[in-house]
């Protein structure tokens, strides 16, 4: 696939910082193009404006040299530091997605939204799983075959919920929803259109797969869930049971051991706790491993490490093309983006990318919401089945869809 470039008459971005009330009403009263956000757990970037659009399937071996390039043709000058925001899909033979922001907006996290939280309803009148509830299943029941007779250690299978609704749904409103419901995840509202349809991948992950800092850089590698509950006195109990989980614990182990064995060739020094902790987003436990390092080379920049990273057995499996064929032959739908990356570099090597979960691809009255769990032998195909259903709770209780346990088992709502 060609690239496809698209330019404005602007020459380079420009970058203002603003205050997090003004970043919030900025989303509220529409006032963005709607291209690209990104939120992290202390800072928001909102892109105002297109300078140049690329768009191309790559190896992912060429992230770092394809970006570099774009950001060279819109420096400036040699002090110049432009910044390119895009997406990475979950498979290389989909398209990777850049953009340089014609003007950008940065500020601290915009967490906003005192008192209590809003929803964003949008009068759901059908509900359908892909694939249905028992295929998932058998397709689970085959990956845990798989895993016992020792060919794959791990693979992680997806399935989506297909949510159509009798009035426009306000991505405004939900993009703050999600901002609200989930103060210390990467919240993020990308536009994915193609040329006669509308359509923006939104969602709030908390999976941070890498971020360079100058020499500092940052994992933050998960595996291994249980379903939150509203009392938190069964909250700890649910993280001791995953703590001591043999299962978990294994499955979680895959993905800290790959990333650390991708990180290393690039530090002099790496930091990889010996045991995981358990994070806590508002509808999910996960154990959760911080991994952080400095590079020997001043010159290797985050997509470099991205390229070496992507994608984890967090999304994909152990061993990766095993795994990767099993997805190919298996699942109902192309992921796309699912499971794929979203964030932001410069062009010093410095950025922030984070694995896109916990999200879903939104049009006018309808969207797609995704969910994945990791099976491995041991692993049981209805509790696969509430793990995916739980994840997508994320999603759907921004939306005022409380999603029942009936319901998950049903075909089409």
């Amino acid at each position: 696939m060609p690239i496809q470039l698209v330019e404005a008459h602007t020459p380079a971005s420009t970058r203002q910082t603003i205050s997090c009330q003004k970043m919030a009403d900025e989303i509220a009263n529409g006032q963005r193009q709607e291209e690209f956000f990104f939120s992290s757990p202390s800072s928001s970037i909102l892109a105002r404006g297109v300078v140049s659009t690329y768009s191309e399937k790559i190896e992912f071996s060429r992230l770092d040299s394809f970006v570099t390039e774009i950001l060279q043709k819109h420096k400036r000058d040699e002090s110049d530091n432009p910044i390119a925001m895009g997406l990475i899909p979950f498979s290389e033979h989909n398209p990777v997605r850049f953009i340089i922001p014609e003007q950008v907006l940065v500020s601290s996290s915009s967490r906003v939204g005192q008192g209590g939280l809003n929803t964003c309803p949008a009068f759901c009148h059908r509900m359908q799983p892909i694939p249905a509830p028992n295929e998932y299943m058998r397709m689970v029941q085959q990956a845990v075959n798989a895993c016992g007779c020792g060919g794959i250690d791990k693979v992680v299978l997806s399935r989506s919920m297909q949510v159509d609704t009798e009035e426009d749904i306000d991505l405004d409103q939900l993009l703050l929803t999600l901002l609200q419901q989930n103060r210390t995840g990467y919240t993020f509202c990308v536009n994915i259109s193609e040329p006669g349809e509308t359509r923006h991948l939104i969602g709030s992950s908390p999976e941070l797969l890498v971020s360079r800092k100058g020499a500092a850089i940052r994992s933050n590698p998960l595996a291994g869930s249980r379903r939150r509950s509203a009392l938190e006195s069964e909250n700890e109990q649910l993280c001791l049971e995953m703590l001591d989980s043999d299962k978990d614990l294994h499955e979680h182990g895959l993905v800290v051991e790959s990333v650390e064995r991708a990180l290393q060739p690039y530090c002099s020094n790496l930091y990889v706790p010996l045991i995981p902790s358990v994070i806590h987003t508002p509808a999910m436990l996960h154990l959760s491993t911080q991994v952080e390092g400095s590079l020997m080379n001043p010159n290797t920049s985050v997509l470099k490490l991205v390229s070496a990273l992507h994608p984890t057995p967090a999304v994909c499996g152990f061993p990766k093309a095993s795994a990767h064929q099993f997805i190919r032959e298996s699942e109902a739908f192309d992921r796309g983006y699912f499971t794929g990356l979203v964030g932001w570099c410069d062009s010093r090597g410095n950025g922030e990318w984070v694995i896109v979960i916990r999200c879903a691809e939104v049009a006018e009255k309808q969207m797609r919401v995704f969910a994945g769990a990791g099976i491995v032998d041991g692993s049981e195909p209805l509790s696969e089945l509430h793990e995916t259903g739980n994840k997508m709770r994320t999603i759907l209780n921004a939306i005022g869809i409380d999603l029942l346990e009936s319901e998950m088992l049903g075909a089409t709502i």
